[in-house]
């Protein structure tokens, strides 16, 4: 049994990486009928949408007025270049721990 697996293993992993999706997604559908509902969350994982049918399921927009994208509480004081050194800073910091 497991050389079994192992054979169709490297049979998929031959394959280019669209038709691996494709064998993974095939093999999702087949077992969705006998699956939790968890399980059937993972086969819309796999389903290829395009951005606007994600936009649409999630209900968002395109942003019309860049100053939307303002935040409501940030600092008059503060530039976005303190922002930018502030954000190199914790990077620095966390590639030393």
């Amino acid at each position: 049994m497991a050389s079994d697996v192992e054979d169709i293993l490297a049979a998929v992993r031959s394959l280019p990486p669209q038709e691996q999706r494709e064998v993974l997604r095939r093999l999702t559908e087949s077992l969705a009928a006998t699956s939790s509902p968890m399980d059937l969350a993972a086969n819309d994982f796999w389903s290829m949408r395009s951005v606007d049918e994600l936009a649409q399921e999630q209900q968002v927009a395109p942003v019309t007025d860049i100053r939307a994208l303002a935040l409501p509480d940030w600092p008059d004081d503060e530039s976005a270049d303190d922002l930018i050194a502030y954000i190199y800073g914790q990077r620095h910091a966390d590639r030393k721990v």
